[in-house]
């Protein structure tokens, strides 16, 4: 199977034998990317983008960092004209799975052909319970057998957002703190709900942005607002599956408020696990 998408759109130009790209925004093409092929997409190198840096990773799953065409360098000095995609950084993740990982990934819920495809999957059912996680650009995947042992998943890198540890140090102080306590809570509530389990999940994996800031919510009367609590967003689906249907829930849940027990007073605990388990 192909990756399947709440918000996901056939590729458009996809080459090579067994290869498929598929867009998170129909219209969008390689040409947005600077790119001519997905080569440098499977395979990076400094052809990638002279900015390119290497993330930390994990055996078979490595992960890459690098601006989109036109956004400012560190001095703030433009690098070009912006594409279709705007400015700001993507996340590269590329994949080289073993056929363990792959068979489960083909054969247990949600079916998908490659680990990249997967991980995708996986963000696509988030996000449609209310789960913030990175914007999906595009997913790609070669092979045209049982499952694809090559693939890659691209994403827009959130931006002003810090992982948890780092944000309860720094933003996370007085009624900031409050708020995005309970944001937290709420966003593992809804990730109990929507039955997906990642048990790799950890703190450093939850990334916070300010409240006010991001995309603005509606409401009955008034029009437009700003966000009033933090966003909270999941950058990591790695190991992720659909709950079994006899499975406990929550699971993944319970050991990441074991880990906020070192990084939050208990009070603060209480306060989230009280919203995380709420129904």
């Amino acid at each position: 199977m192909h990756a399947t998408s709440f918000e996901s759109a056939p590729a458009r130009g996809a080459t090579g034998s067994g290869e498929r790209l598929t867009w998170a925004t129909p219209g969008i093409d390689l040409a947005s990317l600077g790119l001519d092929s997905a080569a440098e997409l499977f395979a990076p190198t400094s052809a990638l983008s002279p900015r390119l840096e290497s993330l930390n990773g994990s055996p078979g799953r490595a992960r890459w960092r690098f601006p989109l065409p036109g956004s400012p360098d560190l001095r703030g000095n433009l690098t070009g004209r912006p594409g279709p995609l705007g400015t700001g950084f993507l996340w590269l993740t590329v994949y080289r799975g073993g056929i363990v990982e792959l068979l489960r990934a083909r054969f247990t819920h949600p079916r998908s052909t490659s680990l990249a495809e997967r991980e995708w999957n996986l963000f696509c059912r988030l996000r449609a319970h209310g789960v913030g996680t990175p914007e999906l650009v595009l997913v790609g995947a070669r092979g045209g057998g049982l499952v694809a042992a090559r693939s890659f998943l691209l994403v827009r890198a959130p931006e002003g957002a810090f992982p948890l540890p780092r944000w309860l140090r720094t933003d996370g102080i007085g009624a900031e703190r409050e708020r995005g306590l309970e944001s937290l809570g709420r966003t593992l509530a809804n990730l109990a709900r929507s039955d997906v389990e990642l048990p790799h999940l950890r703190a450093e994996h939850l990334w916070l942005t300010p409240s006010g800031s991001g995309e603005c919510e509606t409401h009955d009367h008034g029009g437009l607002r700003k966000n009033k609590l933090p966003g909270v967003t999941i950058v990591e689906a790695r190991g992720g599956r659909m709950r079994a249907r006899r499975s406990p829930a929550g699971r993944d849940v319970t050991a990441l408020l074991d880990e906020l027990g070192s990084l939050c007073r208990a009070d603060e605990c209480r306060r989230i696990e009280r919203l995380a388990r709420e129904t």
